[in-house]
């Protein structure tokens, strides 16, 4: 019996920082295709994103949280080192204290293995729904270009058998070692990278391409089946050199482009590009999804959309909703100045 996504939603902060307030300040802005990215507000962080999210993609089923068996919650970002995070969302929700969670860190990867361990799960388990929440705002220094692109949002999905809108085909993986690309050391909370850029785009492009031509492959699949392709968004470019590479074309790669606005969405890259592509995908089309975390690996996920229910929040009204901050307010909310 065929697994799938039978509900989805979106949360983005409301703040929004202009490409051009960085280069005021600055003289350049390092966020290739960028034109203004996410601001976590003074009163958000990746639990209330996290918990926000989870209860939207809950309403769109809608289905209530005491029929969840399985939570899987993925970000590179959480206000802890150690704790169970997992607890507090559920517990917010009204999930039941059996509920089986996990947690998915270290890596911008971390919003797809998060959704193939709640898949996992319900092929495993008959009548089992999951649901999976993925929030992040990643974090470099101030002072570091790195830290140019990089935003804030969220993504949620919920898991099941039946009443499914996009169903799950298949899904590939594969991992490399590459050092020395994105990597936050033990005891800080900003990231770093080496700047080695040639390195880097290597990384991603053997990783991306690599797990999406073995899932094309083993599918049976082309680049011209799918109406729609999505790719990890560091920037808004290095989406389109993978896409190009495999034999994808920028129509296909445009719906679920959410970096150009929304900036470097980490973990839940992806995950937000994917519910942009279901907000307007109809019944027949095909999503192909390739995650990227650096050091390296990548996974690949087919779906065919077999149903016509949306979000009860699109990706489009929540890019909508935004307010605008200039760039030393952008430090103020950072904690970098007072």
């Amino acid at each position: 019996m065929a697994v799938g996504i039978s509900g989805y939603g979106v949360v983005i902060p409301r703040l929004r920082i202009k490409r051009e307030d960085y280069t005021k300040a600055w003289g350049t802005f390092a966020a290739a295709g960028v034109n203004e990215k996410s601001v976590l507000g003074f009163d958000e962080d990746i639990l209330t994103l996290s918990a926000k999210v989870a209860k939207r993609a809950l309403d769109s089923v809608p289905t209530r949280a005491v029929g969840i068996t399985r939570f899987a919650f993925a970000s590179t970002s959480a206000p802890y080192a150690e704790k169970l995070l997992s607890g507090t969302i559920l517990t917010g929700l009204g999930a039941p204290g059996g509920t089986f969670a996990s947690e998915h860190t270290t890596s911008t990867r971390a919003g797809t293995e998060a959704i193939l361990t709640g898949f996992e799960h319900v092929a495993a388990v008959p009548g089992g729904t999951a649901l999976v929440a993925i929030a992040d705002a990643p974090t470099a220094s101030m002072w570091d270009s790195l830290e140019h692109a990089m935003g804030a949002g969220a993504a949620g999905f919920v898991l099941a058998r039946a009443g499914l809108i996009a169903e799950l085909e298949g899904h590939a993986s594969v991992v490399s070692e590459h050092l020395g690309e994105r990597f936050r050391p033990k005891d800080t909370d900003r990231l770093r990278d080496l700047n080695v850029r040639k390195y880097n785009e290597g990384a991603f492009l053997a990783n991306v391409t690599g797990a999406s031509s073995a899932l094309m492959e083993k599918l049976g699949r082309k680049p011209e089946d799918y109406a729609y392709v999505v790719i990890q968004q560091p920037d808004a470019r290095a989406p389109a050199g993978a896409a190009g590479k495999l034999g994808f074309t920028d129509a296909q790669l445009a719906a679920g482009l959410v970096s150009a606005n929304l900036g470097d969405l980490g973990a839940a890259s992806t995950a937000v590009g994917l519910a942009a592509v279901l907000d307007v995908a109809k019944v027949g089309d095909r999503v192909l999804v390739a995650s990227y975390g650096s050091g390296a690996g990548s996974d690949a996920l087919s779906f065919r959309v077999v149903g016509e229910r949306k979000a009860t929040v699109s990706v489009a009204a929540e890019l909508a909703r935004k307010e605008y901050v200039d760039y030393v307010q952008y430090l103020k909310i950072k904690g970098a100045i007072k």
